[in-house]
């Protein structure tokens, strides 16, 4: 019976806040980020000159249309998918737009892919149709922190490092002892309070995903320093009491706040739009440049300010059409 209680919980009582999932996730992963990066250059010998950090949002929407896409079973039982483009010009990127479609074909049908580009043309084409080596995919190599021994990590002289260890195998020792051992390993290697602050407060965040939160919480506060943190055992209740009273107060502010939001967002829709006609119209008149002028493509591409790759894809697209159309 008591059982069949639980189970019948009220949806109120067991509904997560999406909004704090994310939140969590997003602090995850920066922490992670500054943490674990370190560590794989180490381990895998990268050593840069120079880094640049690159968007890590992608665009998973493929806006041209494949142009033949077939499913074989020969008579060896070899299923695959068949990929024909047919082409009246060759842009240089081809090879990177066919990459492209194989990356998403193969994980919607997870089947062996052959790709065709069927050159419709009068020029002869020089176009690189085949990925060098180093830039053809194969695989990942798995770096499972889990499978790192303990000891590996937590007797290094890098903060980054030992607080990894937290997600490392330990066979032998008690977690709570971990969490203790690592703790006392970051104020042996810290050269000040501000940057032993700093990683403590990341170890008590990570360590939620091993349930040893509370355990870094009773050690670190027998330690002389203050801990700083937002989502995490030490200071959740008292951060939740104090937001509520917050929002009790600011509820007005919160709501003028989101309208002004809103309208933001209602602004920036126009723009978009607006940006989107300013691209078909530059579009139109590149078109037409190269259909009445018959102006070379290259002086196009000054004019319109754009990459020639660009003129070249656009008017490829073009033609693709008409061709279709008669």
């Amino acid at each position: 019976m008591a059982k069949r209680q639980q189970k019948n919980k009220s949806p109120k009582s067991s509904k997560k806040d999406p909004k704090k999932g994310n939140t969590y996730d997003k602090i995850l992963k920066e922490n992670f980020r500054e943490l674990v990066v370190p560590l794989v250059f180490r381990q895998e010998g990268i050593d840069p000159i120079k880094s640049e950090p690159l968007p890590e949002e992608l665009n998973s929407t493929i806006s041209r249309k494949i142009d033949f896409l077939m499913r074989v079973l020969e008579k060896n039982d070899h299923e695959s998918i068949i990929h024909i483009e047919f082409q009246t010009r060759m842009p240089r990127a081809m090879v990177y737009r066919v990459a492209e479609y194989h990356g998403f074909l193969l994980a919607k049908y997870k089947l062996p892919i052959r790709h065709f580009v069927v050159y419709l043309g009068k020029s002869r084409t020089k176009v690189l149709t085949e990925l060098p080596k180093d830039l053809q995919f194969s695989g990942y190599k798995l770096i499972a922190l889990n499978q790192i021994p303990f000891e590996n990590l937590v007797k290094s002289k890098i903060p980054e490092e030992i607080i990894l260890a937290i997600f490392a195998h330990y066979p032998k020792h008690d977690p709570k002892r971990v969490a203790r051992i690592i703790l006392y390993r970051l104020k042996e290697v810290c050269k000040d309070e501000v940057s032993l602050r700093k990683f403590i407060t990341q170890l008590t965040l990570l360590s939620q995903l091993r349930k040893l939160d509370e355990e870094v919480k009773k050690i670190a506060n027998s330690m002389p320093i203050t801990i700083d943190l937002r989502e995490n055992a030490m200071v959740k209740d008292l951060i939740a009491e104090v937001q509520a009273e917050w929002e009790l107060e600011h509820g007005e502010k919160l709501k003028a706040a989101e309208e002004i939001a809103e309208k933001a967002e209602q602004v920036a829709e126009k723009a978009e739009q607006e940006v989107e006609e300013e691209r078909q119209r530059v579009n139109s008149m590149i078109l037409s440049l190269y259909q009445e002028f018959q102006m070379p493509m290259e002086q196009i591409a000054r004019m319109a300010n754009k990459d020639l790759g660009y003129i070249e894809d656009l008017i490829a697209q073009e033609e693709k059409v008409k061709m279709r159309a008669d």
